[in-house]
């Protein structure tokens, strides 16, 4: 017996949303790699670095790759113009969502999301399925609580849908 979708949208603390297609590559000179994602209202980028994730807004969004890709060049100039600068974490938290590596929690990558003033998680599977939380919090400490709650209820989730066949 299968459980009625409705029923199995209630049992999810948060929604999947898959990650669109989209290619990534390292502009010369530079330690910033982009990524560019393709989805049905448009194309969108991310910058990154080891220790550092940095994406535009929702407004930021292009209808053709090369006005993408023109414009992650100009991100990208700004990002070297402002590489020494200490309001550089603040300006492009006004145009953006700062993204920083946290821990590995079972075999997941945690990564704190800031906005402003909110907080929010991102997880990264080792297969490269990220799950990013649909609410925002007021300190860092409780995102990232979330975060590892979300991942230890998934994992019990799959356990329990291998051995019964359904959840």
């Amino acid at each position: 017996m299968v459980a009625p979708t409705s029923a199995i949208k209630l049992l999810m603390p948060t929604p999947v949303i898959l990650q669109p297609s989209g290619y990534s590559l390292r502009y010369p000179k530079t330690s910033w790699i982009v990524a560019f994602i393709e989805s049905d209202r448009g194309f969108r980028f991310t910058l990154s670095r080891p220790d550092f994730q940095f994406e535009p807004r929702d407004k930021y969004r292009y209808r053709t790759r090369d006005d993408a890709s023109r414009a992650a060049s100009y991100f990208l100039e700004l990002m070297k113009r402002m590489e020494r600068s200490r309001m550089r974490l603040g300006v492009l938290a006004e145009i953006g969502i700062l993204k920083f590596p946290q821990e590995v929690y079972l075999h997941h990558q945690i990564w704190l999301l800031v906005d402003r003033d909110r907080y929010s998680w991102e997880a990264v599977r080792s297969d490269g399925i990220s799950i990013r939380a649909q609410y925002w919090y007021k300190k860092p400490e409780n995102a990232l609580r979330k975060a590892k709650e979300h991942i230890s209820w998934e994992i019990t989730r799959t356990q329990i849908k291998d051995i019964i066949g359904w959840v």
